[in-house]
């Protein structure tokens, strides 16, 4: 793995166009991170090196990315990329930054590219990296093992290589998974509650439940939702089976705009735990989900749509 990362870290560093990705702006870490896998992604097809700035993320603890994993191959640290450096436009007023009020941030941007030899913010590539016809694209990369591979595809050795853990946190979700007995074969089920109904269609549990009894041998299911009364209806209505949840019963929806407003230590914690309950759902024998929401569309990169099902759509979509 360390090999293959250098090989990233020296076609990443031979490109002479250069793009500064804000990670954690504003959205749910898995929109978050997922956009990050694409931008990597279009970086290496457009042969533009790319560079994560993370140090002000929403989710941030104290220094971004590496509250979690490891130290990212390429960064960039200068703190007006928190201001500057935005995503859909750039004309975002910040009150703490009173300057803002008198010079428009699109030239403070201007002048940044021009001064420190960055070709592209975020926000200048934002839109192509979120055509949807990218996802039909094809990618090779052959040093890097990658050859006429579809989005999907290309994204998983990424993951892989870049969904390392921090010693600290690795600990912490270590413990976690620790607390649930497991059994040797289960599938996962990821259904979400909370604001996801204002983003996109939701679905009963008893939907993903059909496919849960077709691919399940044993009965046995682990359960990642924000809304533990989906686990008390499963297990009433669904009595033969076995469920298994990190979601604690006060869980009762997930709403980023509260999310956004929790102590830092709180957020930390929280997504800990989450990474907990996907590295759970990853070992199981299929993943059952929406590609529409943010975690079927990074599980779909990280094991692969051959072994997910998902009640909204037959294949893998970025969403």
């Amino acid at each position: 793995m360390n090999e293959w990362i250098d090989t990233y870290r020296g076609i990443n560093n031979s490109f002479k166009k250069k793009l500064v990705f804000r990670f954690g702006v504003e959205a749910g870490f898995f929109s978050e991170y997922n956009n990050l896998i694409i931008s990597i992604l279009y970086c290496l097809k457009h042969s533009i090196k790319f560079e994560l700035y993370s140090r002000h993320a929403n989710f941030a603890k104290s220094d971004g990315w590496n509250d979690f994993f490891v130290p990212f191959v390429a960064v960039n640290n200068q703190d007006i990329n928190r201001y500057f450096n935005l995503r859909y436009g750039v004309e975002r007023v910040e009150l703490e930054y009173p300057l803002q009020s008198i010079i428009k941030p699109r030239y403070v941007g201007i002048a940044y590219k021009a001064l420190y030899g960055i070709t592209y913010l975020t926000q200048d590539l934002w839109s192509r990296q979120r055509d949807p016809s990218l996802a039909s694209e094809h990618f090779t990369i052959s040093a890097l093992g990658i050859n006429q591979a579809t989005l999907v595809e290309a994204a998983r050795p990424f993951i892989n290589a870049f969904w390392r853990y921090n010693n600290n946190a690795a600990k912490i979700i270590s413990s976690i998974i620790d607390t649930v007995p497991l059994p040797a074969s289960y599938v996962s089920i990821h259904i979400r509650a909370g604001d996801k109904s204002s983003e996109t269609k939701t679905y009963d549990y008893s939907q993903y439940m059909v496919l849960a009894q077709q691919f399940s041998l044993n009965k046995k299911a682990f359960i990642l939702t924000d809304d533990y009364t989906v686990v008390e209806f499963l297990r009433s209505d669904y009595s033969d089976w076995e469920f298994y949840t990190l979601c604690d019963p006060s869980e009762r929806g997930y709403h980023q705009d509260d999310f956004n407003k929790l102590d830092k230590e709180v957020k930390y914690r929280h997504n800990l735990r989450l990474f907990a309950e996907l590295d759970i759902a990853s070992a199981a024998a299929r993943f059952i989900g929406t590609y529409s929401s943010n975690v079927g569309m990074y599980m779909g990169m990280r094991i692969g749509p051959e072994r997910c099902s998902c009640v909204d759509f037959d294949n893998w979509v970025m969403w």
